[in-house]
């Protein structure tokens, strides 16, 4: 059996009860999933974009993440753009899935800037799980057929 594949699961969501739910929905899409046989798993949940920020510009952090949720209002002066742009400048990769109350954020956010919108409604944690599943099937089925 080869090494497994590292998959990196970046949450920023500043509402810690929603940040709570939708790391429990993400968990629970790997822990109930053939995926986790060919892939490792890495968390990491924020509910501070400051400090993700100051993870994501520091000298020390050399991880990219391969698939992020991003929430779009953040707090002070701080959107889900701002992430997003630092995001793409270390990793055109990563997939991102921009989260957020307004549906008028999917019109005003450059649509190549995400991957995936998902409306911050009672839905919202079934869909990061559709599009977390859809990230690994894609992936899964490359992997395989490398």
């Amino acid at each position: 059996m080869g090494t497994k594949k590292i998959v990196r699961i970046l949450l920023l969501e500043d509402n810690p009860y929603f940040n709570d739910l939708l790391m429990k929905e993400l968990r629970n899409c790997v822990d109930n999933n053939k995926f986790r046989l060919d892939f490792s798993f890495v968390f990491h949940t924020f509910t501070d974009a400051g400090e993700l920020i100051m993870k994501l510009k520091s000298k020390d952090f050399k991880d990219y993440y391969s698939v992020a949720f991003i929430d779009y209002y953040l707090g002070n002066g701080i959107n889900g753009s701002h992430i997003i742009k630092i995001l793409r400048e270390q990793s055109a990769d990563t997939a991102i899935v921009l989260i957020s109350q307004s549906k008028s954020v999917k019109e005003k956010v450059n649509p190549s800037g995400y991957d995936y919108f998902v409306p911050k409604d009672s839905s919202a944690a079934a869909l990061c799980r559709l599009c977390l599943e859809q990230y690994l099937e894609n992936k899964f089925l490359n992997f395989k057929a490398v």
